[in-house]
């Protein structure tokens, strides 16, 4: 006799039923001059960034009449005897700030992401040639971030520099393989950023005439059409390629003004 299963079968577990966001999570990287942060700053406001690198000056007073956008800057540098402690205190800040900015912003800028990932790893007391086992708990921290604002209903951008990929490369001179620089520029920071992201862009050119965005992965509805995709600055017919033009992209049924 087959036995009747019983109605509250799945009682432990949360039906899915969530709707998709229309906000956009992703990292932004590039060399210098590409863009990144000025793309950012055209996202919805209220905007708050949190900055340690003092790159803001010359960008953010474009956007700041028009846009609501409020900074955080942590002056802190990996130097001197108490680096570590240091490291922990600046971080306890950051960390009261940011979950602070989760509750009242439209969207959250980290500008960039590697200096934030490197004062992680420094209040941890990582500073440098440690085993990778070492790193759990600072990784764990580090998706921790990324988690809150899953959880949330912003836009979140990680803004990172690039940096040489490094791998197997043949000596010219004596044919011998071994590790150095492939020639290939790779974000910079947290090696699980990408894989925690929504989507992955990779910014470009250093002028109107240059500035493109790769794009890598990416979530949402219109994310097979900007897949492994490069868009120009200028669209042409007058266009550019706003943080409100890329969003109605990834939500082709969102219009320009659930993105300013």
């Amino acid at each position: 006799m087959a036995k009747v299963k019983p109605t509250d079968e799945f009682s432990r577990y949360d039906k899915a039923t969530e709707p998709v966001k229309q906000r956009i999570i992703a990292l932004s990287a590039g060399e210098p001059g590409s863009r990144k942060t000025s793309f950012w700053l055209e996202a919805p406001g209220p905007i708050i960034v949190f900055s340690m690198d003092r790159g803001l000056d010359g960008v953010i007073q474009r956007y700041q009449e028009t846009k609501d956008i409020y900074v955080k800057e942590y002056p802190w540098f990996p130097i001197g005897e108490d680096v570590v402690e240091r490291a922990s205190e600046v971080r306890a800040e950051f960390i009261e700030d940011y979950e602070h900015a989760m509750t009242i912003a439209r969207t959250v800028v980290l500008d960039k992401g590697d200096d934030f990932w490197n004062l992680y790893r420094m209040a941890e007391g990582l500073t440098g040639g440690d085993a990778q086992k070492d790193y759990a708990v600072v990784n764990a921290k580090m998706r921790h971030l990324l988690n809150l604002a899953k959880a949330s209903d912003i836009n979140l951008g990680v803004i990172a520099g690039l940096k040489d990929k490094w791998g197997p490369v043949v000596n010219r001179r004596t044919g011998q393989v071994g590790q150095g620089p492939t020639g290939e520029r790779v974000p910079a920071g947290f090696k699980e950023m990408e894989g925690l992201v929504h989507m992955v862009l990779i910014h470009t050119g250093l002028s109107p005439a240059t500035w493109q965005v790769q794009v890598g992965k990416v979530r949402g509805p219109g994310s097979m059409d900007l897949a492994e995709q490069t868009f120009p600055f200028d669209l042409g017919n007058g266009e550019t390629l706003t943080f409100a033009k890329f969003g109605m992209m990834v939500f082709p049924d969102s219009d320009e003004s659930s993105w300013i």
